[in-house]
């Protein structure tokens, strides 16, 4: 027999099937009538719906886009066996929880069946998993890989139950990203650096929309600080916890991992012009399936714009996400905001993910680039004038508010005083801009 499959869970209930031959090497996807009758039913993106059958490649993609990147795929190909490029292998083996809220489950597996367990992790022994970071990879614990949400940086999922953390197994739930600081000494201060730009569009987002768009954080100390990341994709509490279906911008367009960058074959002068990966444009397409279209977009523009006042050069197609129901689509609080301009721009990336108008340099971006913005992406020039002064004003007021936070100790307070200025300063040169934007003749562009 050739093909494998899983069954595919959210909670107690079958969505359905996914199947995955191993000699023409495709796949495909099959919801279980049950539930697409059902009330609480979705569809698992836009790209597969009840009605149709999705090509093997967007199955693939959606698949290959809930699995780890870079190191932690590393480790968790090397830990089971597995090779990268065994999508299937690796979704069986991670797929148990999920970012959102589907189980991938082998045949004559089922969630109900599953005991709640949850392993306590002591201050000291994560201090212990910290220190030796270099020498055991920080997504595998008690000789299993742990890791099971996308993305590059070290992180671990946990559930936490006031100052009790712990490793959720069976039918538990984790509440919690945990995120150390960054193996890389030349990225010094990451745990201050994204609490404070989280905790800044958090103030942000308030103040302008009177709406916090941001999903909380917290640091803790063990002693060396972690990042505590609320999960938005999980409600209730630790005894307790229900999880929502949510995608990324990639797998809301249909999009490979590869692709999570604009310039997907990089920023070489030789191939800098291919264009081909995620864009704003492509981003803003959302907006023909969100549930609530302007709600939605004062959302994203949120998020835009907090790419030019933080200098979030890494702000891809994978830092986005959607809810997920039958009614379409929500844009879900922000997360990965940091302010990569902190760090050495000879080392670290500072040409944004995405251009704004044909710009990628934070520097050279001007008044005539955020208006090309808003004529490819069909945002009205004058509306986004208007949210982007509103939203640097509110930055004005809160930028050295946050980085007055007791949280932050020791050279914490240096690092996260230097953001703040950078950010002060991205906000009046914004400003500025703002009302030229709607000015220029719409055959300019």
């Amino acid at each position: 027999m050739s093909a494998y499959t899983l069954r595919i869970f959210d909670g107690s209930a079958v969505v359905g099937t996914l199947v995955w031959d191993r000699e023409s090497d495709a796949f495909s996807l099959s919801y279980a009538s049950k539930w697409v009758a059902s009330k609480a039913a979705y569809p698992l993106s836009p790209h597969l719906p009840f009605s149709g059958q999705a090509s093997t490649s967007t199955v693939r993609r959606f698949i290959e886009n809930l699995l780890p990147e870079g190191r932690a795929l590393d480790v968790a190909s090397t830990h089971s066996n597995i090779q990268k490029n065994n999508v299937f292998g690796l979704i069986r083996l991670l797929g148990k929880e999920t970012a959102g809220a589907l189980s991938f489950l082998p045949e004559g597996e089922l969630p109900g069946q599953m005991q709640p367990v949850l392993r306590d992790i002591t201050a000291a022994e994560l201090q212990e998993r910290i220190d030796a970071c270099n020498e055991i990879p920080f997504s595998v614990w008690d000789g299993k890989v742990r890791m099971s949400v996308a993305g590059y940086q070290d992180k671990l999922l946990v559930l936490v139950d006031g100052e009790r953390i712990g490793l959720a197994d069976g039918a538990l739930s984790s509440t919690h990203i945990l995120k150390p600081e960054a193996i890389n000494r030349a990225m010094p201060y990451m745990v201050a650096n994204e609490h404070y730009c989280m905790r800044l569009m958090s103030r942000i987002t308030t103040r302008h929309f009177k709406r916090d768009m941001v999903a909380p954080v917290e640091i803790r100390r063990v002693p060396s600080p972690v990042l505590l990341v609320r999960r938005f994709d999980r409600v209730g509490d630790s005894t307790r916890t229900r999880r929502l279906h949510i995608i990324d911008g990639c797998q809301a367009v249909d999009l490979p991992v590869a692709l999570k960058y604009e310039r997907n074959m990089g920023s070489g002068t030789d191939v800098q012009h291919i264009r081909d990966g995620m864009s704003f444009e492509k981003l803003m397409s959302t907006r023909a399936w969100l549930q609530k279209p302007a709600e939605g977009l004062r959302h994203l523009v949120a998020w835009a714009v907090s790419t030019l006042l933080l200098g979030n050069s890494d702000a891809h197609g994978k830092n986005i996400s959607f809810f997920t129901g039958r009614a379409g689509l929500a844009v879900a609080p922000l997360y990965d905001l940091v302010s990569v301009a902190q760090y050495d721009g000879n080392m670290y990336e500072h040409d944004l993910a995405m251009a704004f108008g044909d710009i990628f340099s934070l520097k050279e971006i001007g008044a005539f680039a955020l208006a090309d913005f808003c004529v490819h992406t069909g945002i009205p020039r004058p509306y986004f004038a208007r949210e982007l002064s509103a939203l640097c004003a509110a930055a004005l007021a809160e930028a050295r508010l946050q980085a007055g936070d007791p949280v932050y100790k020791g050279r914490e307070v240096e690092f996260v005083n230097g953001t703040a200025s950078f950010v002060e300063e991205r906000a009046k040169v914004l400003l500025s801009m703002a009302p030229d934007i709607a000015k220029f003749n719409k055959d300019n562009f």
